[in-house]
């Protein structure tokens, strides 16, 4: 009988482990982003004054922040994947995620900004010093409740077990360093490229695979209570603005409501992985709703190709960069978003709204030819930017105030700046 030797099972396990918390950090980033979409912008949306709009914008910026952190945890999972072996893996659960797909004992969902949705934050980000006491047996399957920060420490224990000479097999050049993603053209100095504590570097042995683990988990998941600036400590300090706000309200009467009434898990057709999400029925809104997740899902495609590096030119390399870092990121999935948390979700019920629903369809892989991945890329965005401007079109005959009808032009602008762009390049690389 032919056994595995004891390098292929730890690789094996780390492989299946790297995945799981891939998915997490993907995860936590959208739920961040969703929140963070959700707080209002201005004291004539009500439930805010002057002074509160200051403290909501700071709490947006904070959820941000931490979602950009998420996405920056979720590229080093990624190195540390092609560094054992393994693929660029960005699958995930559908929304609402069922307590069952992770052992954190909580359900990952999106939903707007509340003291329920900051528990949830705060139960994902616990250091592993503050878990409870647990008996076996407290959870449904059996299984003793985890910290993110454990699930770290078990990729952890996984790089020490072997020889590293044959655990590291995989290529330097399936990674992505902090230059690649911030600073293609190789023109700012080193202080301009780093600032947000977790940069991606490339990992090619023990020492820098934990040095990637100790990042993650110093600056979020499982960090020490004293950590000031972990993510588990700046939700405590939100935490603890809302409870004072709270108070306020309660005792003076007055109402402090720092989010808008958005659906929480809203889908344009629910999928048959995620139970108990919200259906969009308004008609803008669910054309809103559909030219998001297909920007999402050009993202996703496109951070696939990046992250695989499999046969690009570093000309090539640039060319997806300069779309999905950070142009589709910053100038089409936020200014959507934000559209999406004001448009009336349900046809007939003017006060809820929608928001994004980054549905994750089945058809989100690799693509392997690089001539394939690249027309498909050019052909989505030429359509995301039809559509855009389409949808622009109708916000600007639509009821909704006179912001939303800009944002939505500038958003149909800035995709038909993006898809030109894309083309060019193109050209410029076949000549």
């Amino acid at each position: 009988m032919v056994t595995q030797d004891p390098a292929g099972r730890a690789r094996a396990q780390l492989t299946e482990a790297l995945c799981e918390v891939a998915e997490l950090e993907h995860s936590l980033c959208l739920q961040y982003l969703y929140a963070a979409f959700s707080l209002k912008a201005r004291p004539e949306e009500g439930g805010i004054d002057e002074v509160q709009t200051e403290l909501v914008r700071e709490w947006k910026g904070q959820l941000l922040l931490l979602a950009r952190e998420e996405m920056l945890h979720l590229g080093l999972v990624l190195n540390l994947l092609a560094s054992v072996g393994g693929a660029a893996y960005l699958r995930r659960p559908n929304f609402p995620q069922a307590e069952r797909y992770y052992p954190l004992g909580t359900v990952a969902a999106l939903e707007p900004f509340s003291g329920a949705s900051l528990e949830r934050y705060l139960a994902y980000e616990l250091p592993s010093s503050l878990l409870p006491a647990q008996e076996p047996g407290g959870r449904p399957d059996g299984e003793l409740r985890q910290t993110v920060g454990q699930l770290y420490d078990r990729i952890r224990r996984l790089i020490t077990t072997v020889d590293e000479h044959d655990l590291f097999i995989g290529s330097d050049l399936r990674q992505v360093d902090t230059a690649a993603v911030i600073d293609p053209e190789g023109v700012f100095d080193d202080d301009v490229t780093v600032g947000y504590g977790v940069e991606p570097f490339v990992i090619n042995g023990r020492a820098s695979a934990l040095r990637a683990v100790d990042l993650i988990v110093e600056q979020g998941e499982g960090a020490t209570e004293e950590e000031e600036d972990s993510h588990y400590n700046r939700l405590l300090r939100i935490r603890a603005e809302l409870t004072v706000e709270l108070d306020n309200a309660s005792r003076t009467g007055r109402p402090f409501e720092p989010a808008r009434p958005m659906l929480d898990n809203p889908v344009v057709r629910p999928a048959p992985d995620a139970e108990g999400a919200t259906r969009i029925s308004d008609p803008l809104a669910r054309e809103a709703a559909e030219l998001f997740d297909a920007g999402y899902g050009l993202l996703v495609l496109m951070l696939l190709r990046f992250y695989s590096r499999v046969d690009e030119s570093a000309v090539e390399q640039k060319r997806i960069q300069r779309v999905a870092f950070f142009p589709l990121m910053t100038m089409f999935t936020r200014p959507l978003g934000e559209i999406l948390s004001e448009l009336p979700a349900l046809t007939g019920n003017p006060v809820v709204t929608a928001g994004p629903p980054f549905e994750f369809q089945r058809g989100l892989a690799l693509i392997p030819e690089r001539d394939v991945a690249h027309r498909v890329f050019a052909e989505r965005l030429a359509d995301m930017a039809e559509r855009s401007r389409r949808f622009a079109d109708r916000m600007g005959s639509a009821s909704v105030p006179a912001r939303l009808r800009l944002r939505a032009s500038l958003v149909a602008k800035d995709m038909e700046r993006m898809a030109r762009s894309f083309t060019e390049d193109e050209s410029a690389v076949r000549s």
